[in-house]
């Protein structure tokens, strides 16, 4: 996401192009693949949700199409942590990776250590 002669504009993908993220099932699926994903562009070019979805419905309100109506969906469905991970900025974590995250965001002290 950026901003551009005062306007919000989103980098993404055509919304024809098969490589495209098309659900919020298919969305957790790549993230459980990779571990975690921010869910806007940042300086690792492709590392985003952003990145892999399509412009034109985001905060359109559709549940079905709008990224980011997927993040509350998959937040709720158990399935992906959704916070703000990424120096500030929100993005997904797979429950494979989050114990990690968790550990590292505690200097490495597990719950019983403390």
């Amino acid at each position: 996401m950026a901003i551009e002669n005062g306007e919000w504009i989103m980098r993404g993908m055509a919304w024809d192009d098969p490589a495209r993220i098309q659900s919020w099932e298919e969305l957790i699926g790549w993230i459980n693949e990779i571990g975690f994903l921010p869910l806007f562009k940042n300086e690792v070019a492709g590392f985003s949700v952003e990145e892999h979805t399509a412009p034109l419905y985001w905060w359109s309100g559709d549940a079905e199409q709008d990224p980011w109506e997927w993040r509350c969906l998959m937040a709720r469905s158990g399935q992906a942590a959704y916070g703000k991970f990424f120096g500030k900025k929100a993005g997904f974590i797979s429950k494979a990776w989050f114990p990690h995250f968790a550990n590292w965001r505690r200097d490495s002290y597990d719950f019983d250590s403390r």
